[in-house]
């Protein structure tokens, strides 16, 4: 069984480990040098199945527009293409035609170093930091709100809680305002300092044995982390935990309870897409009992950075049930 000390040195090795194989969040991206709030060129990136299909929006020499476009296999998290270049297609108003491909305009190099985050070279300029462009969500309270599917993976199996969080409280110390649901039985904060900046975290109220706390890094409705419940409690406080787990985030209606996803928000439509949703917890069954039953889980050392970072977590869901005991 692992001590509650040791949650955040594995929290970091299983979010930021560079060794493991990720796909880039979806969406449109940008240079981060060029990131100044003013019209300017970037990029779309759709990954299905380990394809990427890149479209680069930008400018001529003589200032007109023009894009370009690349796809191809991602392979140890970089993306290798030559940009297409394309002219003569369908005009507005006008018989469809099909466009006629030109000589590429080069090549370009994609290194993601995380789902949203990575280097850019493209042809005739040195390589640059790119990043995912938010536009619907912003870092903070607002862009936590909705119906969220939280998914652990424990042993292979999917474990999950459905969670709607709709009221907006107070910061603590390392973030920019809890959220929480409206039977105040979970709370979450976005982390704008301390160890893990950057962070979603989330965590059950009260905090009691079986308390389930989360660590997501997310991006619009999706997020991906880790996750693990308290098991001994002294004197209100976490002694010892479950070991970490993979763990799952899914935006499934936004705070106006519109759906998201792959469904026209109707019964039927959803129904359609049911057997992709992983099966809930039960009361006779859960998470909990298949650690119970788990005897192989092993005692791992720490460092002193590693005390730094638990006291840093531990001392956020201390903040938040503060805040959320004294909601009026």
């Amino acid at each position: 069984m692992l001590n509650l000390k040791n949650i955040v040195a594995v929290l970091f090795l299983a979010i930021s480990s560079s060794a493991w194989a990720f796909m880039p969040v979806t969406g449109i991206w940008g240079v981060d040098s060029e990131d100044n709030g003013l019209p300017g060129r970037g990029f779309q990136i759709e990954v299905e199945n380990e394809i990427v299909v890149f479209t680069y929006f930008g400018y001529r020499a003589d200032g007109s527009s023009v894009f370009y476009y690349a796809a191809g296999p991602i392979v140890n998290n970089t993306f290798t293409a030559s940009l297409l270049d394309l002219r003569d297609g369908t005009s507005f108003g006008t018989a469809y035609k099909s466009a006629s491909l030109l000589n590429p305009a080069g090549t370009v190099t994609v290194n993601f170093t995380s789902g949203k985050h990575g280097f850019i070279a493209l042809p005739g300029e040195s390589q640059r930091a790119i990043s995912k462009r938010p536009f619907g969500y912003a870092d903070g309270p607002d862009g936590l709100l909705g119906q969220w599917l939280l998914t652990t993976i424990v042993d292979g199996a999917p474990f999950s809680d459905m969670k709607t969080l709709t009221t907006k409280l107070s910061a603590t110390s390392t973030g920019n305002g809890v959220v929480s649901t409206a039977s105040d039985d979970m709370g979450c904060e976005f982390q704008v300092s301390g160890e893990l900046i950057g962070m979603m975290f989330c965590m059950d109220v009260p905090l009691t044995i079986n308390a389930d706390m989360y660590v997501f890094k997310f991006s619009g409705d999706r997020g991906t982390g880790v996750s693990f419940w308290v098991t001994a409690m002294n004197g209100g406080t976490p002694t010892n935990s479950s070991p970490i787990y993979e763990a799952h985030a899914l935006r499934i209606a936004t705070k106006t309870g519109a759906k998201t996803g792959l469904n026209d928000g109707t019964q039927s439509s959803i129904s359609t897409h049911a057997l992709r949703v992983p099966t809930k917890i039960t009361a006779n069954y859960s998470a909990k009992d298949v650690e119970k039953n788990n005897p192989s889980n092993m005692e791992k050392s720490l460092s002193p950075e590693d005390s730094i970072r638990i006291a840093a977590l531990t001392a956020w869901a201390s903040e938040v049930r503060t805040i959320m005991q004294a909601r009026p």
